[in-house]
């Protein structure tokens, strides 16, 4: 059985293989979540004749017809075991980001696909937190108007009293809070907020455990956050295309809830823009030569006010050296109205306990409309309803333009 395209994985615990260097790593229950109901959400990324591999084998038909008629190009769900037993051929695979774990993710598989997941050891340093770190010291450098400055920025620290001392230098001047990262972490995961100075034994252990684990944390000021926003590349050989930007809903430790579509640009003011465009350009003149750096990525990025409530951009909060979900929305964003205000969201149990009756609602709250493959308006579930167990999505379009 030959299937034109390539098979695509959604692996969401990349990153934390990455710091393991583990082959055959078994990512946490809440990851596991995230990629077993996500996994879908691929079908925003795919080319045509393409495979988004899932773990379900029964996906509801009416969704799955549902669904290709906005996608607008013909792609497919498969299972690892579908894939093993009935022999499917690709052309190529892809996935989420790359990883050590890809080879225990794609066991599956015939030995002749393992020149497209094999790990280089170079690769992990680009995941660090320190890399992104390094690109917003050369954005600071080049004296980009109503950017963050460096006093604002924080340090990695690679003992206990170093970030017990940041952590007091922080509070002294800035009372809003501090942020404590890890320098690998995905999903949320890794971030601690502290709102007062005061090192509790659960702080204490935290910072413990991260210096163990992983040698260093970076601290920062917590900001007075305005909105997330991200700048989304590919990068392929010395080549650096701009694809587009997204304003992104996050929890305060960088949690993804969705993001609006059609408007990023009406989140900043002129003289914001001119900033933007010059991060931009400064982030292609820093990465082009930068070799272990190729395919797709993503910079996290925010507007925040300062003491007086002036604005300003903190242009790298973070770099995602992978697809993101910024990624996504702009595929999301090709099948709705450029004139029309829409969002997509990603909701939890903690959010709606029943999925089933929520779907029902919306359905007919917001009675979906679709004209030449585009979500003219209404309720547009992003996931089959009867395979998700914690993590559901939707795209809403609302009847009415920008």
């Amino acid at each position: 059985m030959k299937i034109k395209g390539d098979l695509w994985l959604f692996n969401p615990h990349c990153e934390l293989s990455i710091l393991k260097e583990q082959q055959h790593y078994t990512p946490p229950k809440m990851i596991k979540k995230v990629q077993n109901d996500l996994s879908v959400l691929l079908a925003w990324l795919v080319g045509d004749g393409d495979s988004v591999l899932i773990e379900k084998q029964v996906v509801n038909k009416a969704w799955k017809e549902l669904l290709h008629s906005v996608v607008g190009i013909d792609f497919k769900f498969v299972t690892s075991k579908e894939v093993k037993e009935s022999k499917i051929a690709f052309n190529a695979v892809k996935s989420w980001g790359k990883s050590p774990s890809l080879v225990s993710d794609f066991h599956f598989l015939p030995p002749k696909y393992q020149q497209f997941y094999e790990w280089n050891r170079q690769l992990k340093d680009v995941f660090h937190r320190q890399f992104g770190y390094n690109i917003l010291t050369y954005i600071i450098d080049n004296e980009v108007n109503r950017a963050i400055s460096s006093t604002r920025i924080g340090k990695f620290c690679l003992d206990y009293q170093e970030v017990v001392n940041e952590i007091e230098n922080v509070f002294i001047k800035n009372s809003f809070g501090v942020i404590m990262k890890l320098p690998y972490s995905s999903s949320g995961r890794g971030i601690l907020v502290l709102k007062r100075n005061e090192i509790t034994p659960s702080v204490q252990k935290w910072i413990e455990s991260a210096l163990n684990q992983q040698g260093s944390v970076l601290v920062e000021p917590l900001l007075e956050k305005e909105f997330d926003f991200s700048l989304l590349f590919k990068k392929h050989n010395n080549t650096i295309e701009f694809l587009g930007g997204s304003s992104f809903l996050a929890g305060l430790t960088g949690q993804y809830y969705g993001s609006g579509l059609n408007t990023f640009r009406s989140y900043f003011s002129d003289l914001e823009w001119e900033s933007i465009m010059k991060i931009i350009t400064l982030i292609k003149t820093k990465l082009k030569d930068e070799k272990r750096l190729e395919g797709h990525f993503g910079i996290d990025a925010l507007v925040f006010k300062g003491a007086n409530g002036e604005r300003f951009i903190h242009p790298c909060v973070e770099i995602n050296p992978r697809y993101t979900m910024g990624h996504v929305t702009l595929g999301l964003q090709k099948a709705v109205p450029l004139h029309k205000k829409a969002e997509w969201r990603i909701v939890t149990k903690h959010e709606v306990t029943d999925f089933v009756a929520f779907q029902k609602e919306m359905e007919q709250k917001h009675p979906l409309s679709i004209h030449l493959n585009k979500v003219q308006s209404g309720f547009l579930p992003l996931v089959d309803v009867n395979l998700v167990q914690n993590y559901y999505a939707y795209l809403l379009v609302e009847d009415e333009e920008i």
